[in-house]
């Protein structure tokens, strides 16, 4: 029986127990762990930190700041002063407790003397009803009434006054007690306002401070950081910045931005962190980043929306930071235990690729204020033509970069062509034609006699196909130390270099546009005399579209230029030898490009039935679409060829799997990618088996690291995420206006003469060596009248100029500046392409257009003789450097100023008004004298002319000077 009552188990109780107390000691660990875990955020770290740092740096400012108050001697004058303001005080402290002591007394009376006179209100207030219902109802005795509220009246009269002067007397006597410590309150508030900074200092040192806390404070702030009661109101806390009109898409749902960078970057908006070691550093130009009163308001645009990265991350890795170099990857593993987040579409941009983010909201534009590298990237994209071979929005309209080969005949010569085609850097080692032959993937002694055949071929197309290009006979013989003169003088420079060295140079903006044109080394060796001279006289006539402008040489002065160029050799050049055609190679290339529309038989007996010419024009063919050659050139036959190259419009935003690293040990990434691809183009062939056919055959430009980096920026910044309208410049007319302008400004390199917004005159440096060497000044003189012989400063433009006047000059220009030799050219410009220049100016200078001002001066003769006294030569002297009609200053021509005669119909009339009265603020620096100072306005004019009212004078001088004829 005791075996059957036994229950069966099949553990035992007392093992169970301690299994139980073992689990139950783990879990307990477990949840410690997980709060201590959680509790010890690497973000707390930064924020434990940075507070560390800000008592110090708040304690280091409030010593210097106090150090400073209290050396000044006003502080010391204060304290003085305040200290026997003090001794005084004291002094009369007895004098002061007795008023005191009476001001209590007469509060006291003052306060029996109101009631009583409120007790008697009342009471009238009540007879005054009684005695109202008796007249009108009958209730009661009226005569009585009438009694009690006369007397009651007299009685709350007689009370008033006497509440009323013990008033007065407790108003007086409060101000014998202010007068006791008047001087001390003043002296206070004048030191107040002296250690205002300081003080303000010491507040915030006592908010974050424990060490300046009150003792409760302190409490309050160890107790709301601890594990768990922290989600109070903790000290170390997420901070983030919600944007509510940018998006994430997360999991295929649109949310609002959220960014949490300031969690760790703590001094980011303060500028007296700008020397703290990240994460503490303030962010960069403040006036333009981040802080509230800047274009930028973190509060509006975030982090990320910049920056890329992931917003939502609170530790180094998860925010998807991006080293910059090898070495930055190194140092973050080591430091952080940073590791690629994979997968993550949108890492944060590599510190050297920062202004990618710009191009976001600022794609429209031609020029990014404050994104250096962004717009030298966007000038290298453009100077390249990468938009011939690859279709990118923002250039959909531009057209291609090179010359025209239309008419290549008239130009160059076969042998010539072969050889600059194989190698175009071995004639112009400044040229911005790639190399595309001889590659990574088309380097080995086989595979280049390919290509030696493959040139024959596309020069033989090329010139089968060149029309005549009819050109007028050189009348004169030229003089080549003239022309030498002439292309130093007329402004050529802007465009053109002659340097047959290569110089090692930084490349920049200023340096893109000394290179908007072909360095003229070796003009001699390429082409003839006819050409060059034809294309001097008019280069529209060779090319409608060409960049070039016309100078309106005359016949000499072309004969000349031509002379001296032609002097520019590039000698052993056309020594180097080119193989002779290879009938058995062009058939094996002809024979790739039929396989692809026929079988081998019936292409192989295609080619029995061409002739060697037709083989070379055939493969010709081929190989210009092969190689893309018309994205940048006119070439016949080929006008709606579409580009041959990746769609780049996007490309920042391509996913890393869909790019092809091949066999090449780079990091996976698209800056990785991108950059090695633009310096060696082909290397992603590496140790791949294709065919010719198939092989990569981008070109190369042979960039420099600088250049190479500058346009990553630029694809990078290409991304499919379209800016809202609430984050991009307004697309105001205005704004449209000077964006269009901006274009056609770059694309006909205007700045490579003219300063136009504060940038460009490229052409100034070159003016200098030409006075050194033909006009025999010295460096430093020829530095200092440098401004005066360049082309002139636009700033300032819109407003200075009439539109009309403006609009007939762009298209036939006229001498402004006789004594000057750079010449002002002949663009070939559509009205349509003028009317956009006009506006540019005027809305640059919010200017109403068009500007229609029909001002007809009207001066009495008395007006008449004050205008011309104030020009002449005993009180302005206007003559001594404008030229007045055909009238010259004596002297030389460094002085001299634009010709009065064409000021009424060039100049506005309001904007004369403003130069006259100061020119040194419209263009800073001008030689213009001021003769009438703002600062002493009414002081400034001639006490003798029109009773020395300075506005009458400046309108009678203007007016004047828009009568010289």
């Amino acid at each position: 029986m005791a075996d059957l009552q036994k229950e069966e188990r099949y553990y035992q109780i007392s093992r169970l127990n301690i299994w139980f107390a073992i689990s139950s000691i783990v879990f307990f660990l477990v949840l410690v762990w997980t709060f201590a875990d959680d509790y010890s955020r690497e973000w707390k770290d930064y924020q434990r930190t940075f507070r560390k740092t800000e008592i110090e740096h708040t304690r280091a400012a409030f010593s210097e700041k106090l150090s400073d108050v209290q050396e000044q001697a006003e502080y010391q004058d204060l304290t003085k002063r305040l200290k026997e303001a003090n001794a005084i005080f004291e002094e009369k402290s007895v004098a002061l407790e007795e008023a005191k002591s009476k001001l209590s007394e007469i509060e006291e009376r003052q306060y029996r003397d109101n009631q009583s006179y409120r007790f008697v209100v009342a009471d009238y207030d009540v007879a005054k009803y009684e005695y109202e219902q008796a007249v009108a109802h009958g209730a009661g005795s009226v005569d009585r009434t009438k009694r009690n509220l006369d007397k009651l009246n007299d009685r709350k009269n007689e009370l008033r006054l006497v509440s009323e002067a013990s008033e007065r007397e407790m108003i007086e006597q409060e101000a014998v007690i202010e007068a006791f410590s008047a001087d001390i309150y003043e002296i206070q508030r004048e030191t107040k306002a002296l250690t205002k900074e300081a003080d303000n200092l010491q507040i915030k040192l006592s908010v974050v401070d424990p060490e300046a806390m009150s003792f409760a404070n302190k409490i309050g702030n160890w107790f709301r950081d601890l594990p768990v009661l922290d989600f109070l109101q903790p000290y170390h806390k997420i901070d983030q910045v919600v944007i509510s009109d940018i998006v994430d898409n997360v999991n295929f749902t649109k949310v609002p931005k959220v960014d949490r960078c300031i969690t760790c970057h703590q001094g980011m908006q303060d500028s007296e962190y700008k020397d703290a070691e990240n994460p503490f550093k303030a962010h960069p130009r403040l006036e333009l980043f981040v802080s509230s009163s800047s274009p930028h308001p973190v509060e509006e645009f975030g982090c990320t929306s910049c920056h890329g990265g992931r917003g939502r991350g609170t530790n180094f890795s998860s925010a998807v930071h991006m080293p910059s170099t090898p070495e930055h990857r190194e140092e973050w593993e080591e430091k952080y235990g940073w590791h690629p987040m994979k997968h993550w579409e949108t890492p944060m941009y590599p510190m050297k690729y920062i202004e990618a983010g710009c191009l976001g909201c600022h794609y429209g534009e031609t020029f990014i204020a404050g994104a250096d590298k962004l717009n030298l990237g966007l000038n290298l994209v453009e100077r390249s033509g990468c938009f011939g071979c690859h279709a990118i929005e923002k250039y959909k309209d531009k057209r291609p970069i090179g010359p025209d080969l239309n008419q290549i005949a008239s130009k160059v010569n076969k042998d010539w062509a072969m050889r600059w085609i194989n190698n175009p850097r071995s004639f112009r080692h400044t040229t911005w034609m790639p190399k595309f032959f001889a590659q990574s993937n088309s380097s080995d002694p086989e595979y280049v006699k390919r290509t030696d055949q493959e040139i024959h071929a596309i020069v033989r197309y090329l010139f089968s196909n060149s029309d005549a290009f009819e050109m007028n006979s050189v009348k004169r013989g030229g003089n080549a130390t003239n022309g030498e003169e002439l292309v130093a003088s007329l402004g050529c420079f802007g465009c053109h270099r002659i340097e047959p060295d290569e110089i090692e140079r930084m490349t920049s903006l200023q340096t893109l546009r000394r290179d908007h044109g072909p360095n003229l080394i070796g003009v001699g060796s390429k082409t003839t005399k006819e050409w060059v001279y034809n294309w001097l006289k008019a280069p529209e006539r060779y090319f409608p579209e060409t960049k070039m402008p016309n100078l309106r040489l005359t016949d000499k002065e072309a004969a000349d230029i031509t002379a001296y160029l032609l002097t520019l050799k590039q000698e052993g050049f056309m020594d180097t030898p080119f193989p002779d055609i290879d009938e058995e190679i062009q058939d094996g290339i002809a024979a790739e490009f039929l396989n692809t529309t026929m079988s081998e038989v019936e292409a192989f007996s295609e080619i029995e039935r061409m002739t060697i010419d037709e083989k070379l024009t055939y493969n010709g063919e081929k190989l210009i679409r092969f190689y893309g050659c018309y994205g940048c050139h006119n070439i016949p036959g080929f006008d709606d060829e579409k580009p041959i190259g990746t769609e780049l419009s996007f490309e920042g935003s391509k996913s890393i799997e869909r790019l092809d690293f091949g066999f090449v040990d780079i990091d996976h990434t698209r800056d990785a990618w991108f950059t090695q691809k633009l310096k060696e183009p082909r290397i992603f062939d590496r140790d791949k088996v294709k065919r010719p056919g198939e092989k990569l055959h981008m070109p190369n430009f042979e960039y420099t690291d600088e250049e190479i980096e500058a346009i990553v920026t630029v694809l990078l910044g290409l991304v499919e995420e379209n800016a809202l309208e609430s984050k991009i410049n307004p697309r105001t007319p205005g704004n449209l206006y000077v964006e269009e302008g901006q274009a056609i400004v770059r694309e006909y390199n205007c700045q490579g003469c003219h300063i136009i917004e504060n940038d460009g005159g490229a052409i100034q440096p070159m003016v200098t060596d030409w006075l050194m060497k033909y006009d025999d000044r010295g460096e430093t003189e020829a530095a200092a009248i440098t401004p005066s012989f360049s082309p002139p400063n636009l700033i300032g433009e819109g407003k200075k100029v009439q539109t009309n006047w403006l609009f007939h000059f762009m298209r036939n220009p006229e001498i402004i500046r006789p004594w000057l030799k750079v010449r002002m050219p002949t663009f070939a410009f559509t009205e349509a392409q003028t009317n956009i220049m006009i506006r540019y100016f005027s809305f640059l200078d919010d200017q109403d257009f068009p500007f229609v001002d029909i001002y007809e001066p009207k001066l009495t003769s008395a007006e008449r003789r004050a205008g011309i006294k104030l020009f002449s030569s005993d009180y302005f002297s206007c003559g001594s450097c404008h030229i007045a009609g055909d009238v010259f200053p004596v002297g030389s021509p460094d002085s001299w100023a634009p010709n009065f005669a064409l000021a009424k119909d060039r100049l506005k009339p309001d904007w004369i008004i403003d130069w006259i009265m100061d020119p040194q603020s419209l263009l800073p620096g001008t030689k213009m004298p001021t003769y009438f100072d703002k600062e002493f306005f009414e002081y400034a004019g001639p006490d003798d002319i029109l009773n020395g009212d300075e506005h009458e004078q400046i309108r009678v001088l203007r007016d004047y000077i828009l009568t010289i004829k």
